[in-house]
């Protein structure tokens, strides 16, 4: 791993609040405030920092997340791009990967019900249709994000997992909290006096808005979107097909999830198959070792486990797109 151990503290610092200080970094990292400035611009620069982000539950507004990965089928880079582009200006989709396997695109779109989705989904295919292959569609009832302790070689910790999904509410969000959730979702650092000044408020009160939507569990929290592919680690996506599935069934696999430094997304889909798990592992034979113990652990119950390459996690990831087209930043 390309990252020495003042960098690894730093990265983890901010994997569990971007929104932390440079000062307050530097405490729990033992590193000077200067410190930590200069290695965060340097991360920054080497694209392993790419953007800080806002981590929003949208069920509490009422949305569900559905998953589309398909294969492209007589497509250039230049329609790739053009297909990627006009994926990215559709106000419901938060998130867009670039894979490889059974799949070469991933995108999700965030809507109210099934019909909304059914809607956008057959507007995509219309346009673009026919360069999409092998369309698999996930319902993604519950997602749990994790930290990347493989950077410290921790064990997790029994910690509060950020989440999305679970049963949709109706959560009502007026025009300021929309605006502040908009400018957060892709620039969590952003200072509160630039937020009051293009919002047009006091600091005092996007404070206060702030405290209030992470009470409500809208904001789960700030994360850190890290490219783990530029320190020299590889993201996968496993695919798991289960047998039996049960309340029972469902809490161990997150709780083994948890409890895997490499495992840093579990989600729980609707379709195909069952959950989709997210690690990081150096090589193959670690993949191997991953795969192996997983169907160890869970031989009674996991029927198969298919995986994919994930060279762009977070090619778009947006948490709150909904007034994207009309971001002033």
């Amino acid at each position: 791993m390309n990252l020495n151990i003042k960098d690894r503290k730093i990265l983890v610092e901010l994997d569990l609040n971007a929104r932390a200080t440079f000062q307050e970094i530097g405490k729990k990292a033992h590193l000077s405030k200067e410190t930590v400035i200069y290695r965060v611009k340097n991360l920054e620069k080497r694209s392993i920092i790419q953007r800080y982000t806002t981590l929003v539950n949208f069920a509490m507004l009422g949305y569900t997340g559905y998953a589309v990965y398909n294969r492209f089928e007589n497509v250039d880079e230049e329609k790739k791009k053009e297909i990627i582009d006009y994926l990215g200006k559709i106000p419901n989709l938060y998130w867009i990967a670039l894979v490889g396997g059974k799949f070469d695109l991933s995108f999700a779109l965030m809507c109210k019900s099934v019909f909304e989705f059914n809607k956008l989904y057959y507007q995509i295919l219309t346009k673009y249709g026919k360069y999409l292959a092998d369309n698999t569609i996930a319902i993604r009832t519950e997602l749990r994000q994790h930290k990347r302790k493989y950077l410290l070689q921790e064990k997790p910790s029994l910690v509060h997992s950020p989440f999305f999904g679970k049963e949709p509410e109706i959560e009502k969000l007026d025009e300021l909290d929309e605006n502040i959730l908009t400018l957060l979702s892709n620039k969590a650092r952003m200072p509160l006096i630039d937020i009051a000044e293009l919002l047009k408020r006091p600091p005092s009160t996007i404070a206060l808005r702030m405290k209030q939507l992470e009470k409500k569990g809208i904001i789960q929290g700030y994360s850190t979107y890290i490219k783990a592919q530029n320190y020299g680690m590889q993201s996968y996506r496993f695919f798991l097909y289960v047998q039996n599935m049960n309340e029972e069934t469902r809490n161990d696999i997150f709780s083994y999830i948890n409890s895997n430094s490499n495992m840093i997304l579990g989600i729980e889909t609707v379709g195909e198959w069952n959950f989709e798990i997210t690690l990081e592992v150096a090589n193959h034979e670690e993949l191997q070792r991953e795969i192996a113990q997983l169907r160890n652990k869970f031989k009674e119950v996991i029927k198969n486990i298919e995986f994919i390459i994930m060279f762009e996690d977070d090619l778009v990831y947006d948490p709150y797109p909904l007034k994207k087209n009309k971001r002033k930043l």
